[in-house]
């Protein structure tokens, strides 16, 4: 895995130096409107999803494989221990964290591959930001999972002894 990892970042940073090696970049790409952007990006540079989504493709398919390897052990879904749950939650977690990835990846690639070069940098923040979401709510499934159940409900936990004192109304 650390190795596809390395070869992840690789590609994309060889992606990332071919396009900037022939693009520019402008703080007025449209007269009168001043905001900082790129120019002379080809339309190719949605090829920069390409590695981030093999290897997304790559954990996922581990995932859905361990999934199916869980479900032909027969194990019996009564005696539920924590590490079958958290084994569950992982698999769970890590499809659904690829189906974020993809899903805006891919909505970015298309962006970058269909709107002009002014707009490349509107959609950047979506991947970032649904990355660390589904990395957030994987870690707090992984939490619960790993978090031993209390033996008391809700309800009890709201009761508490207190010792009653009587009070005494003295005008002073």
């Amino acid at each position: 895995m650390g190795s596809g990892f390395v070869v992840e970042i690789m590609a994309m940073a060889a992606i990332l130096a071919a396009a900037n090696g022939t693009s520019g970049s402008t703080n007025e790409p449209i007269p009168g409107l001043k905001f900082c952007t790129n120019t002379g990006v080809t339309n190719s540079f949605y090829v920069f999803w390409l590695p981030i989504l093999c290897f997304e493709c790559i954990l996922c398919s581990l995932a859905i494989w361990a999934g199916v390897r869980r479900s032909r052990n027969n194990t019996n879904p009564i005696s539920v221990s924590n590490k079958i749950r958290l084994l569950d939650v992982l698999i769970k977690g890590n499809v659904g964290y690829f189906l974020v990835i993809f899903l805006v990846s891919v909505a970015t690639a298309v962006m970058w591959g269909t709107l002009s070069e002014e707009w490349i940098e509107v959609p950047e923040g979506f991947p970032h930001a649904g990355t660390v979401i589904a990395g957030c709510r994987l870690i707090l499934h992984i939490r619960d999972a790993t978090t031993p159940v209390p033996e008391d409900t809700f309800l009890e936990s709201l009761a508490f002894e207190y010792p009653m004192q009587r009070i005494s109304v003295t005008s002073a």
